[in-house]
């Protein structure tokens, strides 16, 4: 009998199959009212979706909606690792709901025991384009030529319609970058 000793091992004691997982990564791009969600298991791209948090008065109510949001995500996933896009912070009132949300998505990863890991835009943009001054429609680009299930995403004439799916597009290229990344360290090692 043989096995593909990648994807699944024998138990000596039972004698029967187990399948090994790949590490499953979630990668968040955070936002307010949109939160741009990808799913990898190994290099594979699984899952990607832009959920939308509805607009409260309340600030305190928007991070709750965010937290349900997440933490279904993660039940659905089981990720292994976080991949996490850092905040640009800054001092506007909008920025400081960014702030919020992204430190909230930091404690739901601290109670769960997941590993997270940030990168800036800048190097984002610069391990999916070579250049960390690159678009949003650059980045757009790249990861379509990767990935062409994602052209659907891209041909939207409505400016609304096309900044949603941004997220969803920043999510991938997160992820992306710390599956090229951590190639990189294991490959010093």
């Amino acid at each position: 009998m043989t096995t593909n000793l990648a994807t699944e091992s024998i138990s000596a004691t039972t004698n029967t199959q187990v399948q090994c997982k790949p590490t499953t990564l979630v990668a968040i791009d955070p936002g307010t009212t949109k939160l741009g969600l990808a799913a990898f298991e190994g290099k594979r791209l699984t899952d990607y979706a832009v959920k939308t948090i509805p607009r409260k008065p309340l600030v305190r109510n928007r991070l709750l909606l965010l937290e349900e949001v997440l933490e279904r995500y993660l039940n659905e996933k089981r990720p292994a690792e976080i991949a996490l896009e850092r905040t640009n912070f800054s001092s506007s009132t909008q920025n400081g709901l960014l702030v919020l949300a992204y430190y909230k998505i930091l404690a739901i990863a601290r109670r769960r025991r997941i590993r997270v890991s940030e990168y800036s835009p800048i190097t984002v943009r610069k391990a999916v384009c070579g250049n960390g001054h690159a678009t949003k429609q650059d980045v757009m680009k790249i990861l379509i030529s990767r990935f062409p299930e994602l052209r659907v995403f891209s041909g939207s004439t409505r400016r609304y319609q096309a900044l949603h799916f941004y997220n969803m597009f920043d999510a991938i290229a997160v992820g992306l970058t710390h599956i090229k990344r951590s190639r990189q360290y294991a490959d010093r090692s």
